[in-house]
């Protein structure tokens, strides 16, 4: 008997919900407009020495078109490390909305701890042959 109950309540509930839809749905519709999409506001890390660096640049200005800092990691391994960690924390703290890479292994290796020093994660890493790692950051 409350099983009976509970489904003739939600089948009033559902077939009235489904009512307003239909009937909101025609008042909506000359007024819908499409969504604009978010501008991107990026950092783009990357190794200089690394051949296929400016082909995954200008990739990435292709098909995320949008305002980019392209920055190159440079000198030793630590300071790779600070170069990155500042300019993570730049872009946490400005109105910077993604952080990609392309990088060697080691100077990944040391990206990646800075990024994660700093309480960052990572939406992926994408190791490609030996000697490349695509990345984006959570900012």
């Amino acid at each position: 008997m409350t099983s009976q109950n509970r489904r003739s309540f939600f089948k009033t509930v559902f077939a009235a919900g489904a009512a307003m839809a239909v009937s909101g749905t025609g008042a909506l519709a000359g007024r819908a407009q499409a969504a604009q999409a978010p501008a991107i506001d990026g950092v783009c890390l990357y190794a200089p020495g690394l051949a296929t660096a400016r082909d995954f640049v200008e990739a990435m200005r292709k098909s995320a078109p949008g305002n980019w800092s392209v920055q190159p990691l440079s000198g030793s391994l630590t300071d790779c490390y600070f170069q990155a960690a500042l300019l993570f924390d730049d872009a946490r703290r400005g109105k910077t909305n993604t952080f990609v890479g392309v990088l060697d292994q080691a100077s990944f290796a040391v990206v990646h701890e800075a990024i994660l020093d700093r309480g960052g994660r990572f939406h992926y890493a994408t190791h490609e042959g030996r000697d490349r790692v695509t990345f984006s950051a959570e900012v």
